[in-house]
């Protein structure tokens, strides 16, 4: 019995992809309303965009769940294309359906021809991870905002337990610029921003919001 409903879902998809499923389905419940289900999945992770991203292995987990939208939303525009193909109805519901598609394809690839670290790409991604900070990033750090200018890109924290005059701010430079400057080398995502010439600056605010410190980081620190 288990066998026979497996079969029944694998042959139902088979369908769904050679557009033998009708268009009112395929167009309004695996395009529309999945659509919207998937929109609303997006908009939670990208609220939480930060926090997963500083996870461990959280950057695979997000692209992977990136890659399996992609590729539902490829499937799924194939299904509609051949699905009007085939309808029998009113010709105008084929043709906004098929118009529906050609409008997603070019969106698509538009969104693909825009090179990853581009400043568009990265203005982007910096709105995305916006949407989830502030953010504490261990028990004394909160990060507040993500920025960029002229090409650089600039992390503003808050230490939120103590005031300026409250630190040995020599120490606490050394050992933030270490932390900061080697997590940049070894991480191959901020690495690549490096290699294409531009600066990382960390800036650190105390409780009372007055600057402490500011630490640049550039790929001279990784040669």
């Amino acid at each position: 019995m288990k066998e026979l409903e497996e079969t029944k879902k694998a042959n139902y998809l088979v369908r769904l992809f050679k557009g033998d499923v009708p268009l009112i389905i395929t167009y309004w419940v695996f395009g529309v309303l999945i659509g919207l289900v998937i929109n609303g999945a997006l908009s939670i992770l990208e609220a939480n965009y930060y926090s997963l991203a500083m996870k461990e292995n959280g950057m695979l987990l997000i692209q992977a769940i990136y890659w399996l939208i992609i590729l539902y939303s490829a499937f799924v525009l194939i299904a509609i294309w051949r699905s009007a193909g085939k309808y029998q109805g009113s010709s105008k519901w084929a043709t906004l359906a098929r118009g529906t598609v050609i409008v997603n394809v070019i969106l698509f690839t538009a969104a693909f021809g825009i090179e990853k670290y581009t400043d568009y790409a990265l203005n982007k991604e910096i709105r995305m991870k916006n949407k989830s900070l502030p953010t504490m990033v261990d028990k004394e750090t909160r990060l507040d905002i993500v920025t960029m200018k002229d090409g650089d890109m600039f992390y503003h924290y808050t230490l939120i337990n103590k005031i300026a005059d409250d630190y040995d701010i020599e120490r606490l430079n050394n050992a933030l610029t270490s932390m900061l400057k080697t997590n940049a080398c070894e991480t191959p995502e901020i690495k690549s921003l490096l290699e294409q010439g531009r600066a990382l600056s960390h800036i650190y605010w105390d409780k009372e919001s007055k600057p402490i410190l500011k630490v640049v980081v550039t790929l001279n620190d990784c040669l």
